[in-house]
């Protein structure tokens, strides 16, 4: 489910749009995400909850999306240098 999420840190907060499974998908909830940079990180609380179901096998793959779109515009070219 596609959930949008805030969590408190120094001097604010900040907020995610993210999909997470259905079971986590509950307003009010606090989660503990995994973050690349750093491992997991806690804190994160359900502000709202998608209406749209979508299955693991169907979630966008960004890599997929970016190498199609830098295939389509050229981006993906080697360099010319002068």
């Amino acid at each position: 489910m596609q959930c949008a999420m805030r969590r408190s840190i120094a001097g604010g907060s900040e907020q995610m749009t993210s999909f997470i499974p259905r079971e986590f998908a509950k307003v009010g909830r606090v989660l503990r995400l995994r973050d690349d940079s750093v491992g997991w990180v806690g804190g994160w609380v359900v502000e709202s909850v998608g209406d749209v179901v979508v299955e693991g096998d169907q979630l966008p793959d960004s890599h997929k999306a970016i190498k199609n779109h830098r295939k389509s515009t050229g981006d993906s070219a080697p360099r010319l240098h002068a």
